[in-house]
């Protein structure tokens, strides 16, 4: 491939058919025409048109996390692979994503194209999962109401219930496939894992159809990631200890007292649904948020036990997973 302008030292985008650098290429056209005719030269004679033959392209989705990683990937994939496929970018918002993370999609759209379509969970009564309703940056939930939705129906989830991603991401958009008249397992995902995530795989992948472009088609690292978005006109702008979803309970505690000294009020709605809900879901006994079993309270207690104590940068791996984006499919590390 060529290097394009605002690419750096990368190589994988082209130029040509499949995209290049530009934003929005009309890649939602979901067909290509051939002029091929099957009139004879007296109809041709008689000014009529020649038939177009419609040729449908196969369907690709693209789980866009809201990160940086998974942008990456998703422009990657558009820029090269859009003579092969109709993409369809979904982005799943649980009402706790980062108000960075809302702005950083809106970007993508604006800057590249990606024409992301914003989904929330709708829940339902009884042994239904979730479904979804599309939304925009502008009516995106922001103060946790389809959080709030999935635990009065399941309670709060841990990681001994770990039930959110499901039915926050997931269900929806596997509900918005299915609106399309589409099975996700017929066709592809793209999850924006890397190379060096290789334990996050989900074990699953094959039979879900997932595919991770970032390990087995363009093997690319964190560094690779943040080298590029340094040349782009905007980035994410969330350390990775905060991460997407704000105070996810797969975070170690490293990171959220790291994020408890920056803000604590992230931790509100967290406080408000133990004291509300705590007691709902099958278990036995309370269900709380964190690890080692600690509600919000017994969390603020262990940092002002330990925020005396240096502590040292939180690592990316040091948690089930929470890095700096939620993506689904993957295997939770304990």
């Amino acid at each position: 491939g060529v290097r394009c302008a605002g690419m750096g030292q990368h190589h994988r985008w082209r130029a040509g058919g499949g995209g290049g650098c530009a934003g929005a290429r009309g890649r939602r056209t979901s067909a290509r025409w051939s002029a091929s005719s099957g009139l004879s030269e007296q109809g041709l004679a008689f000014g009529l048109a020649p038939p177009i033959k419609y040729i449908m392209k196969p369907q690709y989705q693209i789980s866009f996390s809201g990160g940086r990683t998974s942008a990456y990937m998703t422009k990657l994939l558009l820029d090269n692979w859009s003579d092969r496929y109709d993409f369809i970018v979904t982005f799943a918002n649980t009402g706790l994503e980062h108000p960075k993370t809302l702005e950083f999609v809106r970007n993508c759209d604006t800057h590249f194209g990606f024409n992301t379509v914003w989904l929330e969970a709708v829940v339902h009564d009884g042994r239904v999962a979730s479904t979804h309703k599309i939304v925009d940056y502008a009516s995106a939930a922001r103060k946790g109401e389809p959080f709030e939705e999935v635990i009065q129906k399941y309670g709060i989830p841990n990681t001994a219930f770990p039930y959110c991603t499901r039915e926050l991401k997931i269900n929806p958009m596997n509900s918005y496939l299915r609106s399309l008249g589409l099975d996700y397992r017929s066709i592809p995902t793209a999850i924006g894992i890397r190379e060096d995530e290789k334990r996050r795989v989900s074990k699953t992948a094959e039979s879900k159809n997932i595919e991770y472009p970032l390990i087995d088609i363009w093997p690319t690292d964190k560094a690779e990631i943040l080298d590029w978005w340094a040349e782009q006109a905007f980035d994410l702008g969330i350390d990775e200890f905060e991460g997407n979803c704000q105070g996810c309970y797969k975070k170690s505690f490293k990171k959220h007292f790291m994020q408890i000294d920056r803000d604590a009020s992230v931790y509100d709605f967290h406080r408000r649904m133990e004291a509300q809900y705590r007691s709902h879901g099958p278990q036995v006994g309370d269900r709380v948020f964190f690890r080692k079993n600690l509600d919000t309270d017994a969390l603020f207690k262990l940092y002002e036990e330990n925020k005396a104590t240096p502590m040292r940068q939180a690592r990316a791996d040091e948690d089930g997973g929470c890095s700096e984006s939620c993506e689904v499919y993957e295997t939770v590390i304990e």
